[in-house]
């Protein structure tokens, strides 16, 4: 992925990136609601298991 390499982006856009992945995500739950809510106990292990692992990273001393 050479091409990522020589871009350079402002912190701003970064955030506007993430709200607009955030929007699409939001929009494709949303469409594809009556599959995605069989498997919701998955996305909520996924999230649990991500959050312990960044709070322990936060706060792990280097």
């Amino acid at each position: 992925m050479r091409f990522l390499k020589t871009r350079s982006f402002k912190w701003w856009e970064i955030s506007l990136l993430k709200v607009c992945l955030i929007s699409l995500g939001i929009l494709i739950g949303l469409y594809f609601f009556d599959y995605v809510v069989e498997v919701l106990w998955l996305w909520w292990i996924l999230f649990v298991a991500l959050a312990v692992y960044f709070i322990v990273r936060f706060f792990q001393k280097k």
